[in-house]
């Protein structure tokens, strides 16, 4: 007769592998970008084609303003209403020292007063590090309290298939 351990089919095991195992990532993930939340999905087509709207961006903020240089693609908040969140490419350098910078969307045809000028270290959230194409169209999907069903549901699931191996 085969011994079954309890511990080893117990529900709440497979429950806290995953919540160790969703910790760990948004844990690994903060310290690796350096900022609270490194994802973010893009919502307008300023920066089309290097960004469409609903693809998600990793804002990498452990890069320091002063180490940012035309070209690159930055996070920051809107220095006019300091809610709004916007990504555009750095397109000139406006002062050295205290460093001021202007950026400009790829798909507009000029930089917006307030907006994208004067863009200071206060300003900055961080570098534009990886892009993973169209994934925001979950976040449409799954809204609340459907995100919450759908987390549910997988985390159920992962808790009953040790019982489902037993058959």
């Amino acid at each position: 007769m085969k011994k079954i351990s309890a511990a080893k089919n117990h529900p709440l095991k497979g429950i806290m592998i995953v919540a160790l195992g969703v910790t760990v990532i948004f844990v690994g993930c903060k310290v690796a970008f350096g900022t609270g939340n490194p994802f973010y999905v893009v919502a307008s087509g300023s920066m089309t084609p290097a960004l469409n709207v609903n693809d998600v961006i990793l804002v990498q903020g452990n890069i320091p303003f002063d180490n940012i240089k035309v070209g690159d693609v930055i996070a920051f908040i809107n220095p006019s209403d300091r809610g709004e969140f916007i990504v555009h490419r750095v397109a000139q350098i406006l002062n050295q020292n205290p460093l001021e910078i202007r950026t400009k969307g790829d798909a507009n045809t000029g930089s917006i007063a307030g907006i994208d000028l004067p863009i200071t270290k206060y300003d900055y959230i961080g570098k534009v590090a990886y892009v993973i194409p169209q994934i925001g169209y979950l976040g449409k999907i799954f809204i609340p309290p459907l995100n919450y069903v759908v987390i549910a549901s997988l985390v159920g699931i992962v808790a009953l298939v040790p019982f489902a191996r037993k058959n």
